[in-house]
């Protein structure tokens, strides 16, 4: 399981702005204690407060939660979900992907 270094990029973004702890806390609500518990790793924010975060800083949640700019796609996914496609060609398409990956 991949280790979650959220606290080092709230940390990073915050002195990329020039914010101090208490700064970011006045502007989300909250004590500049949990702002130095999260950048420390002691402490994980809620979900409300990443997004408050990703919002505050003008990243996405993935970007903050794990460091990717850009989520990947689950191509499988979106095309079992995809209603316009019939079976048959959802189930080519997934493996056309999945020969692509590993052929």
């Amino acid at each position: 399981m991949q280790r979650v270094d959220i606290g080092k990029r709230v940390r990073g973004r915050r002195e990329a702005v020039g914010l101090t702890q208490q700064a970011l806390a006045d502007e989300l609500g909250v004590t500049h204690q949990h702002v130095s518990r999260i950048e420390g790793g002691d402490a994980m924010p809620s979900l409300e407060l990443v997004v408050r975060l990703a919002e505050r800083f003008g990243v996405t949640t993935d970007e903050l939660l794990t460091g990717a700019a850009q989520a990947p796609v689950d191509l499988a996914g979106a095309i079992r979900s995809d209603r316009t496609l019939s079976r048959d060609a959802k189930r080519h398409l997934i493996g056309l992907i999945s020969e692509l990956r590993h052929g």
